[in-house]
Parts: C-alpha cells; sequence; structure tokens
C-alpha cells in the first residue's frame, strides 16, 4: 500500500501551501507507529513527497497498477484534475478511486475548492466511469474505472 503525503504544517508552511495540516507525516519512526497501531506498519509505505514528485518517479519506484486510491490533496480544480488523470495513468478498468471533500460548497462557490466540479465532469464521460457521492459532512465519492487506457480524454480539459 502507497500512501503519499508531504506533511505540509499551516504553521511552518503557511495557508497557501495546507489548509489545516499539522505536519503529521514529519518523522518517519511516528508514522511507522501509526500504521502499526492497525497492524499495517509492514504493507504501507509513506512517501513524503508532492503528488507531482510521487507521480514523475512512478516508474522508477516499480510500483504496480493501482487497484484502490484515495485522493484528498490539492482541492482544486486543476488539483483535483491533476491527481485524478495521473491516478489514472497507473490504473486499470475495475479500480477504485475515491475523492474525498465532494460537499464543501461554501468553498466550491468561492471557487477554492474543484472537486464537485470534478466529479460532474467524470459523470458526463459514459461508459468510461462509475460515481456514487456521498454527501454528508464533507463528502466522499467512489469512481469505478469501466476501461482501460481512457486517461487521454482529460488531456483536453
Amino acid at each position: 500500500m502507497t500512501f503519499v503525503d508531504p506533511s505540509y504544517s499551516l504553521l511552518k508552511d503557511g495557508p497557501l501551501k495546507t489548509v489545516g495540516g499539522i505536519g503529521q507525516w514529519n518523522d518517519e519512526e511516528k508514522v511507522n507507529n501509526h500504521f502499526k497501531q492497525f497492524g499495517v506498519d509492514n504493507i504501507v509505505k509513506h512517501y513524503k513527497l508532492r503528488n507531482d514528485q510521487f507521480f514523475s518517479s512512478y516508474k522508477a519506484y516499480k510500483l504496480p497498477k493501482i487497484d484502490i486510491a484515495f485522493i484528498d490533496g490539492e482541492h482544486t480544480y486543476e488539483g483535483i484534475k491533476y491527481d485524478f488523470v495521473n491516478t489514472l495513468r497507473h490504473s486499470h478498468k475495475n479500480t477504485y478511486i475515491f475523492l474525498h471533500d465532494t460537499n464543501l460548497y461554501i468553498r466550491e462557490m468561492v471557487r477554492h475548492c474543484g472537486v464537485k466540479q470534478w466529479l460532474e465532469l467524470l459523470k458526463m464521460q459514459q461508459g468510461l466511469f462509475e460515481t456514487v457521492d456521498f454527501p454528508f459532512d464533507s463528502g466522499v465519492a467512489v469512481v469505478r474505472v469501466l476501461k482501460d487506457k481512457n486517461d487521454d480524454i482529460f488531456d483536453s480539459l
């Protein structure tokens, strides 16, 4: 299992890099202890990187195709597009991609969040994805990839 998070802190890195981050993933030993309490420390590998750094080195890490992804990264429309498309490039048919924060209406209205907008775009891609949105609290959606090799459709968006 791969876990990617640069561990930004609101106090250290400022509000332009994170919304409420506390640098929780800075200490490798603490990260391992966190996952140890759930008995998964031997299968979770943390990459303390931004997503652009991680995806540009994906092949070098020799990671397998993605079966399940949980995207809770940079929430602008461009940010979710980048994360989703790059996840899709390393995915396959029947990959499940979870999108966090699909129900942040105030942030969507002021264009500080684009997750809901991205989800609506995915729903329009007939035959490529199945989507279910759970609009409780901040919201989460699950997207099932219905075919292989469909990441190029987003290049023009």
